[in-house]
């Protein structure tokens, strides 16, 4: 895990830059899950006041029952800084998935993976970070534009695929876009991947207890 100094920092975008595009380099677009899964993860990131919330969610594949949250709580540390999303919001992601009583099999991230400028987004750096199955699951596209079919692609590759006009689903790390799609698929309810929303809910939750 990314270890910050506790006052907030002024990120070097062109060091920040270069180190996505190398780490981007470890990005498996395989499946290399487990199968059949048992248990899919979802993490949301809260602000207020300094703070950083991090909640992860652990739900039954099949029938998408919750099981447990996991919760970081920490002072922000980066400001926010579009494209670079990934260095603000690590530490509580990661901080929130070590936390779960189970460890997910996949984890869908409200952020891109392979949608970004420089192929790297939160999704693919939680990915690598933490050697974890991810799909980013995002409300609007970074880069990129849809196809016919609602594929995405950058660089010659598909990379991600649009559902709607608010989710958008990309490759984050060890998930085939493929397999990213019937997984999402699988778990939304409303129109909204249940683990994310999930988290999403229980960090503005944390969130009002603790400023009210």
């Amino acid at each position: 895990m990314l270890i910050f100094n506790l006052a907030m920092v002024r990120l070097d975008l062109k060091k920040a830059a270069y180190l996505q595009k190398k780490l981007s380099q470890l990005v498996k677009t395989s499946d290399e899950y487990p199968k059949p899964i048992r248990y899919i993860g979802g993490v949301d990131v809260a602000y207020k006041k300094g703070y950083s919330i991090g909640v992860a969610t652990i739900l039954t594949y099949d029938d998408i029952q919750l099981i447990d949250y996991g919760i970081y709580i920490t002072k922000s540390k980066v400001p926010y800084i579009p494209t670079y999303l990934a260095f603000r919001e690590i530490e509580p992601m990661a901080g929130a998935i070590l936390k779960l009583p189970i460890k997910p099999d996949v984890v869908l991230v409200d952020s891109h993976g392979l949608i970004h400028p420089r192929g790297f987004g939160a999704a693919s750096h939680l990915g690598v970070v933490l050697d974890l199955p991810t799909i980013g699951v995002a409300k609007s596209p970074l880069v990129g534009k849809p196809d016919k079919e609602g594929y995405i692609y950058l660089g010659g590759r598909k990379v991600g695929y649009k559902v709607s006009e608010k989710l958008y689903i990309s490759i984050g790390h060890k998930v085939s876009l493929s397999s990213a799609i019937k997984i999402v698929l699988h778990v939304l309810r409303d129109s909204t991947p249940e683990p994310t929303r999930l988290a999403h809910i229980k960090a503005n939750e944390v969130k009002r207890k603790m400023f009210g």
